[in-house]
């Protein structure tokens, strides 16, 4: 094109600064409306906090009343017992995780991928932070609870075909907010606790091998539903992998996670199928929240 026509060169001036201005205001409207959602999802983890901390869950009051009858069970138990008697609050693995991510949240975006991904890691946050489900995530700690009580203190929501199974594990494993899996020198993957919950290699034995545990049914609340609801797109990925890696029966994903595998691995923004399965599970005082939260759904239709 011939740009030594002032008329073309100044057409091509005008729209090099629309472009620049048009990328500009959608880089402040994604930027705004990441904010905006942060600011939801932060009062709705405020919320839980409160919840929390003046023993509003049924679970957390569980885990109270279940640590300490295992610490009378069994004195040895004692520090295990006060571990996990902390999930019972904010200062749980379980909360503080979620605050991590929420802190990890890039609110300044340099391209609309990175704005959808992190609005993506927004959604599936809020969704860890509704009441009703975080309390169903508890269930995981009352159950390791139990386990350690030779039979004496009940499972709780465990289908009656794993209960068997669920008495003799530990619910926690496989859970990213208590530990990982690790690759071995000898290329096995094993699952290596966070900080003092390395406590439970002295109970549970000193390592569980990914091949090993994947093969046997195993039942926790985090592990069978929560990861696709609302865990981040890393532990799901990492997941994926290593049930591809070592096959079975009891460790293939549901089609719920392999379509969150699928979109994380195209970086892509959707997240309508994962929202809809959770909306049958936000009814727990948590009507007013959720629709405050709704209205920064509009993220992707606003490009």
């Amino acid at each position: 094109m011939n740009t030594k026509n002032p008329k073309i060169f100044n057409y091509l001036i005008l729209l090099w600064i629309l472009s620049a201005l048009f990328l500009s205001a959608c880089g402040n409207r994604f930027e705004n409306q990441l904010r905006e959602t942060h600011k939801v999802v932060q009062s709705n983890l405020g919320y839980l906090k409160t919840q929390l901390d003046t023993k509003q869950l049924s679970n957390a009051l569980l885990i109270d009343k279940y640590a300490n009858a295992l610490a009378r069970q069994k004195p040895d138990y004692t520090d295990i017992a006060n571990l996990l008697k902390k999930e019972a609050t904010s200062q749980g693995k379980a909360y503080t995780a979620l605050s991590k991510r929420l802190a990890a949240v890039n609110l300044a975006p340099t391209s609309t991928e990175q704005a959808s991904s992190d609005l993506r890691e927004l959604q599936l946050i809020n969704s860890a932070a509704d009441v009703f489900e975080f309390n169903n995530g508890l269930a995981d700690v009352v159950n390791t609870l139990a386990s350690l009580s030779d039979g004496k203190l009940a499972l709780i929501n465990v289908p009656t075909s794993q209960k068997a199974s669920a008495q003799r594990a530990n619910a926690l494993i496989g859970n990213p907010s208590y530990g990982n899996w690790r690759q071995g020198n000898n290329g096995r993957s094993f699952w290596e606790w966070y900080g003092m919950y390395s406590m439970f290699n002295n109970v549970f034995g000193r390592h569980t091998y990914y091949n090993s545990w994947s093969s046997r049914p195993h039942y926790s609340y985090y592990n069978n539903y929560g990861r696709t609801r609302w865990g981040s797109s890393a532990d799901v990925n990492r997941n994926h992998s290593l049930s591809r890696r070592y096959p079975s029966r009891y460790n293939r994903p549901s089609a719920a996670a392999r379509s969150r595998y699928a979109t994380a691995s195209r970086r892509s923004s959707s997240y309508a199928g994962s929202r809809s399965r959770n909306s049958r599970y936000r009814s727990y005082g948590s009507s007013s929240r959720s629709s405050s939260f709704t209205s920064f759904r509009g993220f992707r239709g606003g490009k």
